[in-house]
């Protein structure tokens, strides 16, 4: 297994990357593996991308993967600020929930009016 496996192995069993990003990771460095040490792989593939180098055919897939990294995340980004913006909202609605109740809780029994009460 090459180092970059190993690596991304390593993070998951200390569970710095989860293991739903860690298979994108091992199947991108392995085929970038194999389009480095074959040469009849990554002449077949630049001769479909079209590219005369094959340097260029190893980063357009590079940057391709990284781009898809890129999306991927902004995606899951713009998801948990949205989750996050409404988890806002409910804890603030439930602390001025909260305010209310404990106003009414501290209150006198001589100045608490029972029709306040049946509405909680």
């Amino acid at each position: 297994m090459h180092l970059s496996g190993r690596i991304c192995l390593e993070l998951v069993r200390r569970k710095h990357l989860s293991e739903e990003y860690s298979m994108g990771w091992l199947v991108t460095g392995t085929l970038m593996l194999i389009l480095s040490v074959s040469e009849n792989a990554i002449r077949w593939v630049s001769g479909l991308v079209g590219a005369t180098l094959f340097t260029s055919t190893l980063f357009f897939f590079g940057l391709l993967f990284l781009m898809i990294i890129c999306l991927h995340f902004s995606i899951r980004i713009s998801a948990l600020t949205q989750q996050v913006r409404s988890l806002t909202q409910h804890v603030g609605i439930l602390d001025h929930e909260k305010k209310i109740l404990e106003k009414k809780v501290h209150q006198p029994p001589w100045q608490t009016d029972t029709s306040n009460l049946e509405q909680i």
